[in-house]
């Protein structure tokens, strides 16, 4: 399709970033035909601004340009805690995998130390049951290896998913976002103005402010943020997530041909007759007939 972020990347990032914003706008000016109409209607937009991004720059660039900067380093944080998460558990199921299988993997083999002895002691048999007795202590101890680093790596899978839930998420999101907006209340308040001379504009003659308030469209951008950060970081989360599973499954793909191509081979290269083998059987099936026929003739 020409309209998604790799045909249009500038104009798509465009899009997202203005439609958080559009909602808000929106919304403080009554958009919709009921309250609670409207406020589905710029929640779906801001959700399917998120939704479209395929990046971590192209999500930082749908948070409301107010907050973008101040929300950047937590959402790439999430990214990288996600990513790390994808990593310890490849790692946790690979090892698993090899506990089940009786194989121990390579960075975590133990080596069987060997002892020194003069060729007449070892010639004689000395030091067999030692050297037994070290086999059957690495044997033991490189089975507490490989639970070890198990139960290392089920630690350390269940330390970052403490961090990527969705109360924690929210705690770390949240704090930025409050300090950005304690400045930015201060910032964007607007005049109420009271007419001179009529109750409207038509009879107005001149103007006063009533008072100074917070622009409505700012503190609704602030609501709608607020009930937004979970999905921010989830949408991060989820990114990260898809790269990894694009990028499994293209390593799955070359197993399997290099799979295939092994067993062709193995058909191909199979031990067969070999050309002296079939010379000499044709030799030998001469000689027999020539045998026949000179017993016929005597």
């Amino acid at each position: 399709s020409m309209s998604n972020s790799t045909a249009f990347p500038l104009a798509s990032a465009h899009a997202r970033a203005m439609s958080p914003s559009i909602a808000a706008v929106a919304a403080a000016l009554g958009a919709g035909t009921s309250a609670a109409g409207a406020k589905a209607s710029e929640s779906s937009i801001r959700r399917q601004a998120y939704e479209k991004a395929i990046s971590i720059q192209d999500l930082v660039t749908c948070v409301p340009a107010s907050y973008r900067e101040h929300l950047h380093e937590h959402i790439q944080w999430t990214a990288d805690m996600a990513d790390k998460l994808a990593k310890c558990m490849s790692s946790l199921r690979k090892l698993e995998s090899a506990k089940a299988d009786s194989v121990t993997p390579s960075h975590l083999l133990l080596k069987v130390p060997v002892l020194q002895a003069c060729k007449e002691y070892r010639e004689y048999g000395g030091g067999l049951a030692a050297a037994s007795a070290i086999e059957n202590a690495v044997a033991d101890a490189q089975a507490s290896v490989l639970d070890a680093a198990i139960q290392h790596k089920r630690g350390e899978k269940a330390y970052l998913e403490a961090l990527l839930t969705p109360e924690a998420l929210l705690d770390r999101y949240k704090n930025p976002v409050n300090a950005r907006w304690s400045d930015l209340r201060e910032r964007s308040k607007v005049p109420r103005f009271s007419y001179v001379g009529g109750s409207s504009a038509l009879q107005n003659t001149d103007v006063t402010v009533a008072e100074w308030v917070v622009n409505p469209v700012v503190i609704k951008e602030y609501e709608d943020l607020l009930t937004d950060l979970y999905p921010i970081a989830l949408r991060a989360i989820t990114i990260v997530e898809m790269k990894e599973y694009a990028l499994s499954a293209k390593i799955e793909k070359k197993k399997a041909v290099a799979k295939t191509a092994d067993v062709e081979m193995a058909e191909a290269t199979k031990p067969g007759p070999s050309i002296q083998s079939l010379v000499d059987k044709s030799v030998q099936g001469r000689v027999k007939q020539l045998e026949a026929q000179i017993k016929k003739v005597s």
